[in-house]
């Protein structure tokens, strides 16, 4: 089970992100912000070493068309990785935290 926290011009998700329904629910989260160019946003990603192609292409869209500054930490160095092999480590300003 997905669970997303919300904070200021930032979300926590919790839970491996698997179905188009959990891309549904943080694409609806995130848009809840209202984000415009210039924004700065933070995503947490504490325990998912998976990402949906839909949220990549989603993440993508905020950052190239939307000009939203994002910021993903995650925590899973596997997640990490994938991006990274995808080139997308700047674009997303990705920073790595594994928890002990």
């Amino acid at each position: 089970m997905l669970k997303i926290h919300k904070s200021t011009k930032s979300i926590k998700i919790e839970g491996n992100i698997r179905s188009i329904s959990d891309v549904n629910d943080i694409k609806s989260t995130i848009d809840s912000y209202n984000l415009v160019s210039g924004n700065s946003f933070s995503i947490e990603i504490v325990n998912s070493f998976a990402m949906p192609s839909a949220l990549i292409g989603y993440l993508l869209k905020l950052v190239q068309q939307d000009e939203v500054k994002l910021r993903l930490e995650i925590h899973d160095t596997r997640l990490a990785e994938l991006l990274d092999d995808l080139n997308l480590t700047k674009v997303f300003n990705i920073s790595c935290r594994e928890d002990a």
